[in-house]
């Protein structure tokens, strides 16, 4: 949850780049370099104070992403879903199916998800009571970030169609290129989000393990290729190839491919690497500052 409550849209630049630089030293260890950015890290924090890509909004809402992924697209590939719910006072979960994943449309990273694997033993009351007094307030989901794309994301709740037991598969695209995937692996336990603790294992394109990982969480060197990894990547390439930089999250089930959603900003970019190269070595893949659309730069 967010501990600023206080509306950071509301801030001036200077201000956010202040507390941004501040967040980034403790979770990083070191400093933050607006002017000149070299490492991903860095480029990341950029990208969420100055660039502001109106695709990237509405991408970042993850009801009005499956519209945007069909029109790209051409096909269906994400998730159905049963019904959206719009405010607080319209939540109501009794009609829900008997299995569905309820989810807020601006969160990331497997928060603010309920999976209800059976209706009968799913306690609504305490979903309802939940989702009622924090899944509507802007000021504790993403849009109350230094993320400026989510600014314009109205939140909103959705119940979509239950798919069990499935690994994410996450493409990281550089400039509309694939370069690498990551794969999470054990993200839910009895239905339930786990925050930190599980694996997350870093692969070539060509499914190749590398020696490489978040510095505080487990990794895999064990993974089959998913079957349907040549899939993925191609359609990340054609979703990817309007931003500078995007990971494009996938999982399979039932002899098929689901895209899950777009992120512009893993884990804020504030989870630092092992070893620290890694960090410099996409840095080099991700020209932002000289290589986005000066259009959508804006620096006041």
């Amino acid at each position: 949850m967010n501990k600023i409550m206080d509306d950071i849209s509301k801030w001036t630049i200077s201000k956010r780049e202040k507390y941004l630089t501040k967040v980034f030293e403790e979770k990083m260890g070191k400093t933050l370099e607006l002017k000149n950015p070299t490492t991903f890290s860095e480029m990341i924090q950029w990208m969420k104070l100055y660039y502001h890509d109106p695709a990237m909004s509405r991408c970042a809402d993850k009801v009005t992403f499956k519209d945007y992924a069909k029109e790209k697209l051409g096909k269906d590939y994400t998730v159905p879903i049963y019904q959206v719910w719009e405010s607080a006072e319209d939540v109501d979960l009794n009609n829900i199916p008997e299995q569905c994943a309820i989810k807020s449309n601006c969160c990331s990273d497997g928060v603010n998800i309920l999976l209800v694997t059976d209706k009968n033993s799913f306690d609504i009351k305490k979903a309802e009571k939940e989702i009622k007094e924090n899944w509507f307030d802007r000021l504790k989901l993403h849009t109350n970030s230094f993320a400026n794309y989510y600014y314009d994301v109205k939140p909103k709740v959705y119940a979509e169609e239950y798919i069990k037991n499935a690994d994410d598969y996450d493409i990281l695209c550089f400039h509309g290129e694939p370069k690498f995937v990551y794969v999470k692996t054990e993200h839910f336990d009895n239905g339930v989000n786990r925050e930190v603790g599980y694996p997350v294992s870093f692969y070539t394109t060509e499914w190749e393990y590398i020696n490489a990982k978040y510095k505080d969480m487990p990794t895999k060197s064990d993974i089959c290729r998913p079957v349907h990894l040549d899939e993925m990547l191609e359609i990340s390439r054609n979703i990817s190839k309007d931003f500078p930089f995007v990971r494009v999250d996938f999982f399979e089930n039932n002899g098929r491919v689901y895209l899950a959603e777009l992120s512009f900003a893993p884990w804020a970019g504030l989870r630092p690497y092992e070893p620290e190269s890694m960090d410099c070595e996409m840095g080099k893949w991700l020209d932002i500052v000289h290589a986005a659309n000066p259009m959508y730069i804006k620096k006041n």
